[in-house]
């Protein structure tokens, strides 16, 4: 698994905490380097752990992909997920694709010169189909190419169905709050079973026997948790009901 130490022989441990009183929701270990891939599956199993409709789910960049934002929706979750950078063409110099307007109702771009990219290619790509909207004829005689890219023409890739990741970079802009406030409900619990509860590593071996070791690891957390909003005797009493 990478860490901020560098590699380390472990797993990787998801947690969906309520964000009210910081008790673990759902919990699940993979032996999947990335968290790409997680988010849908953890939060759709803590919405139904939970017994609600609908509920939001706030995680850090790591979890961004569209199929798992589009299922999240789809499933009763309302995700909000940061886009991580990751534009090359930045990194050269050039023009990043945010600073290409995309016009809904045209289905274009209109880039920094203000000319109008139209969809030009298709690729059918395993998260979906990739479309890449370019303009070689205005590229061509464009003073700004130099700025924008070597080839002969400039091309932006979008998905078929990003209009999911745009309604997510409209929630999160009307809430920007909300990643300092999962920061804080997230490690809450990560804190406390490493530092008060002494396991900052695993005792077992093999996937199997892991999970089976945080699970009575999240129990346990979750008991202390209540135990400390409510109390022993209103504890034993929930659990006598």
């Amino acid at each position: 698994m990478k860490t901020h130490k560098g590699p380390v022989v472990g797993y990787n441990v998801q947690i969906a905490v309520d964000a009210k009183h910081n008790l673990i929701a759902e919990q699940q270990v993979h032996d999947n380097v990335t968290d790409i891939g997680q988010l849908a599956q953890t939060a759709v199993a803590a919405r139904e752990n939970l017994a609600v409709e609908r509920i939001d789910a706030v995680a850090d960049k790591g979890y961004y992909t569209i199929g798992d934002i589009e299922a999240c929706e789809a499933a009763g979750v309302t995700p909000y997920v940061p886009k991580p950078i990751r534009s090359p063409s930045k990194r050269k110099g050039f023009f990043p694709k945010s600073g290409f307007q995309y016009d809904v109702t045209t289905d274009t771009y209109a880039c920094p010169s203000g000319h109008c990219l139209r969809p030009a290619y298709f690729h059918d790509l395993p998260g979906g189909i990739r479309i890449q909207y370019a303009n070689r004829d205005a590229c061509r005689s464009c003073s700004l190419r130099p700025r924008c890219t070597t080839d002969t023409h400039r091309r932006i890739s979008r998905y078929a169905n990003e209009i999911v990741m745009d309604r997510m970079a409209e929630r999160l802009a009307a809430k920007p709050d909300l990643l300092d406030h999962r920061r804080e409900s997230v490690e809450h619990p990560f804190g406390t079973i490493k530092q008060w509860m002494g396991q900052g590593t695993f005792l077992t071996r093999r996937l199997s026997n892991v999970r089976g070791e945080f699970s009575l690891t999240a129990l346990a957390y979750n008991m202390r948790r209540a135990i400390n909003l409510v109390g022993v005797p209103a504890l034993v009493a929930a659990v006598s009901t």
